[in-house]
C-alpha cells in the first residue's frame, strides 16, 4: 500500500514538471515585447555585463482553502428501472488554508529575444503562464 502511494506521488510530481516544461517551451524564441504584452511589466530587471537583459515576473495566488464537507444527490435510470442516491464526503484536513502559491519566471534576453529561462513554483500555478496562441 505504501509503495502504491509513493508511486502515485512520484507520477504526480513528474506530471507537474511536464506541465511547467510545456509552458516554458511555449515561449521559446519569444521577444521581450511579446512577454511584456502577456505578463505585464516585470517585478525586477537587470542588465548583465555581457549586455543580456534579465527580467523576473512573480505571480502569487491567494491562500488555497480546501473545501469542508460536501453533500450530493444523484438520480439514475436504465432499462431495468431507476433509483436515487445520496452521498457525503469529508476531505482529510478539510476547511484549512494552505500557503499562497507563487510562480517566479526569470527570462534572459539578448537583442530582444529570449535565450534562457528559469521557472520556480508549483506546476498548477506556473503552467497558467503558457504562451497565448
Amino acid at each position: 500500500m505504501k509503495s502504491a502511494i509513493r508511486i502515485a506521488a512520484a507520477l504526480a510530481l513528474l506530471a507537474g514538471c511536464a506541465t511547467t516544461e510545456k509552458a516554458k517551451e511555449s515561449w521559446g524564441g519569444a521577444s521581450y515585447e511579446e512577454v511584456l504584452r502577456a505578463w505585464g511589466p516585470p517585478s525586477r530587471s537587470a542588465r548583465l555585463a555581457d549586455g543580456a537583459d534579465v527580467h523576473t515576473w512573480v505571480s502569487e495566488s491567494g491562500p488555497v482553502v480546501r473545501p469542508g464537507p460536501s453533500f450530493g444527490v444523484g438520480v439514475f435510470g436504465g432499462s431495468g428501472g431507476g433509483g436515487m442516491g445520496v452521498g457525503t464526503s469529508i476531505p482529510f484536513g478539510g476547511g484549512s488554508a494552505g500557503p499562497p502559491s507563487r510562480c517566479e519566471r526569470t527570462l534572459t534576453f539578448r537583442s530582444g529575444r529570449l535565450i534562457e529561462q528559469n521557472w520556480v513554483g508549483p506546476s498548477d500555478v506556473c503552467s497558467y503562464y503558457q504562451r497565448p496562441q
